[in-house]
């Protein structure tokens, strides 16, 4: 038999968690493979970095928080989004003397970028709940989940949003969960799938590889008979144990969290804008959503 010769993706993500289930899953399980892919996935432990690195050529693909994109296009560069990811899971969890969030005064918080979606939402939630910036607490920026749950462990912070299944991790280690994102807005669009519109345009057919590849192992990950294979592909990429795995699957899946066969969801990138808009990131008229994406490879591969 001819070894068919397999066509090079290098995409990015911030941190090795549950939100890149899929991705592991279409890599370890053949997906991209049948696709004639082979991705290359890297972590960058930095959304800056990433979206620099991403904007710069360096990676092919980037699944990033949509308003890292949104920010990239309005300073200029060509990046787009092509297909949602996730709804944030972002849980709240706090060391175990932080029993409200009025203990959360006078406190550091960890985050993965001051600027980043992610934080715009803990500001929000912690409005919430009637704490201010600046007046109530500080937000430090420290990096991916691993490096905000060791800054949890290092007291450098009093709390941050864990994705899972860190954050299960950390409450079985005594931190304590006050609460998450879906507090505050429960369909936010989060994670999104990006690349630079002079790559997609040369790369149209890789592109659309990509995403059926990927659609096909959100499909098989949403099927509950392969919950036990799927357990042991994410603690191959994330050390954490059995049980933890199982109740980050049950969680993700009955909570929806990953986009429906990865649709962008515009109705949450409406919000995403929105919270923008808010804190004063975007003008108060913002253009159409339609400025950030492109979904006419998405509608190939899905068609």
């Amino acid at each position: 038999m001819v070894n068919m010769q397999k066509d090079t993706l290098t995409v990015a993500t911030i941190s090795q968690s549950a939100n890149s289930w899929p991705l592991y899953v279409a890599q370890d399980l053949g997906f991209f493979t049948e696709k004639g892919l082979d991705v290359k996935i890297e972590i960058t432990h930095s959304s800056s970095k990433q979206l620099q690195a991403l904007i710069n050529g360096y990676y092919d693909i980037g699944h990033q928080a949509a308003d890292h994109i949104i920010r990239a296009v309005e300073s200029g560069n060509s990046l787009f989004m092509f297909m949602g990811v996730s709804t944030p899971l972002q849980s709240l969890i706090v060391r175990p003397e932080i029993e409200s969030y009025t203990d959360l005064r006078g406190k550091k918080l960890a985050v993965d970028g001051i600027s980043s979606g992610y934080a715009l939402l803990l500001r929000g939630l912690l409005a919430q709940n009637g704490l201010q910036e600046g007046k109530d607490y500080e937000l430090v920026a420290v990096g991916g989940t691993g490096e905000r749950f060791g800054a949890l462990a290092s007291s450098l912070a009093a709390g941050a949003f864990l994705d899972g299944p860190v954050d299960l991790v950390a409450e079985v280690q005594g931190y304590r969960r006050l609460g998450s994102n879906l507090d505050y807005l429960p369909s936010y669009q989060g994670t999104v799938a990006a690349a630079r519109r002079e790559w997609a345009l040369v790369h149209q057919d890789v592109l659309v590889r990509y995403i059926k590849g990927y659609i096909m192992a959100q499909d098989w990950l949403h099927d509950e008979t392969n919950k036990a294979e799927a357990i042991q592909v994410l603690r191959q990429h994330v050390d954490v144990p059995e049980d933890i795995a199982g109740q980050t699957y049950d969680r993700y899946v009955s909570w929806r969290v990953f986009n429906a066969k990865a649709g962008l969801n515009i109705e949450g990138l409406q919000q995403v804008i929105k919270v923008m808009v808010q804190t004063g990131e975007l003008a108060a008229s913002p253009p159409d959503p339609a400025k950030y994406y492109d979904l006419s490879y998405y509608y190939l591969a899905t068609m």
